[in-house]
């Protein structure tokens, strides 16, 4: 039986201290071992990163690289860099896996523009977020621990990489602003400019190649391979392996796994555009108060998103509908750029069940409640919280299953989404308008 460990042990001895042509080529098949390994003990991860074409670069001055060559990710390995990053043949395991949750999460897409100018902060940013999910590697590897001192809140724990991306950037900013109020009231010449990246650690994989996009030249293809290969990995992930994949994960994959449904974007559009937030300045408009200075900007109403998401979660929905009616939210985060409030429903709006979203992987996929529906609920809680139609769109994904007749309160900026074509809203008269989906009709696809 071969022992990868004591193999991979061998191998690294020999390329530190003699390189060769005949090492490079041999880190090809210690990587091939990793994956190997990665399928029986991590399927998913395993299944995602054989689908990944392989490159071997010696130059390379990290492990890895996720490169962009005709709309489709590559995977570029420098055997030199493996030896001296991963220290035993597990840790290489746990540095492809950390390269699987990059393209699980579309981090060389999502991120493919800020790397040109925030290369560092993306770098502790995305690591951050992936490297909370994988054991084994490497000491100097991106942490909780490396980055907190970095920024003044407190991080989260599993938050997004855009949650630790903004946070660093908060400090960043600080800190150019300290620096800038400290030159001015010195004479020293200090010239310090703090920085909150961290050119030490050792990266596990070069996120500038994401910037490097010049075979990135259609953003839509690359982002639907990546997706594919994300499904099709899934789709070959037997029920054990898939039981091994931290829930967050599976979230975003099984997001993914459903249609977006569309045909009441419109209405959403409309329904948020006439929420008035203030007023701002333009150009476009003359001063009232000095008509005649033209050099003086005007005001006009600024809009804002004000979107209360209420889901049914009583008993007469099934477990998979609720599971595709928060797949709506999900896909209702990537459609606007404000946050959402959403909130579990019943007989009651569930207490300690609000939370707020702007991204797929914080929706929450569980269940609270299992009781009869009352719409009239929402409706309390609407005016329970002061909200009226100037302020606030409210949107109910249920069934249609609940009571004939509400006070609304006075409430009508209302969309209710149905889970079926099939499904009728109880309430009349309606309050708002009524949109049925196809969850149940057309909604699963294929898992080919």
């Amino acid at each position: 039986m071969i022992n990868n460990a004591a193999e991979y042990a061998q191998w690294r001895q020999s390329v530190i201290t003699d390189p060769s042509a005949a090492t490079e080529a041999a880190g090809a098949t210690m990587l091939s071992r990793a994956v190997i390994d990665l399928l029986a003990t991590d399927q998913f991860y395993g299944e995602l990163v054989t689908r990944l074409p392989r490159q071997l670069v010696a130059t390379l001055t990290s492990p890895f690289a996720l490169v962009w060559q005709d709309n489709q990710l590559v995977l570029q390995y420098g055997p030199n860099a493996m030896a001296r990053t991963f220290s035993r043949f597990d840790s290489l395991q746990a540095g492809l896996k950390h390269v699987a949750l990059h393209v699980v999460w579309q981090h060389p897409l999502r991120y493919r523009e800020q790397v040109a100018m925030q290369r560092q902060l993306v770098t502790l940013a995305t690591d951050l977020a992936v490297n909370q999910y994988v054991d084994g590697l490497p000491d100097e590897a991106v942490r909780l621990a490396t980055v907190q001192p970095l920024v003044t809140a407190k991080l989260p724990l599993k938050a997004d990489s855009g949650t630790y991306l903004k946070l660093l950037q908060q400090r960043q900013q600080s800190n150019k602003q300290d620096d800038q109020s400290q030159s001015e009231q010195s004479t020293t010449g200090n010239d310090r400019q703090p920085s909150v990246g961290n050119d030490q650690t050792p990266p596990i994989d070069d996120v500038q190649s994401w910037a490097d996009s010049g075979q990135l030249t259609n953003p839509n293809l690359a982002s639907a391979r990546m997706k594919q290969l994300a499904k099709d990995a899934w789709a070959q992930t037997n029920e054990v392996g898939r039981g091994l994949v931290a829930g967050k994960v599976v979230t975003q994959l099984e997001v993914r796994r459903q249609a977006p449904q569309v045909d009441w974007r419109q209405l959403l559009a409309r329904g948020i555009g006439q929420i008035p937030s203030g007023k701002q300045l333009s150009r476009a408009r003359f001063n009232r108060r000095q008509p005649f200075r033209m050099e003086l900007p005007g005001q006009i109403s600024e809009t804002r998103l004000d979107l209360q998401v209420y889901v049914d979660n009583s008993g007469s929905i099934s477990d998979s509908t609720l599971q595709q009616l928060l797949s709506q939210v999900a896909t209702l985060t990537q459609m606007v750029t404000a946050t959402i409030t959403v909130k579990a429903f019943d007989a009651i709006v569930q207490p300690g069940q609000t939370y707020q979203a702007s991204l797929p992987q914080q929706i929450r996929f569980t269940r609270h409640g299992g009781g009869g529906t009352v719409y009239q609920a929402i409706f309390d809680d609407l005016a329970a919280h002061h909200l009226t139609n100037a302020t606030t769109l409210a949107l109910i994904l249920t069934d249609g299953q609940g009571e004939a007749q509400i006070d609304d309160h006075r409430f009508t900026n209302v969309i209710w989404l149905l889970a079926s074509a099939n499904d009728h809203l109880s309430v009349n008269p309606v309050i708002g308008r009524v949109v049925n989906l196809k969850i149940g009709d057309d909604e699963h696809g294929t898992t080919a």
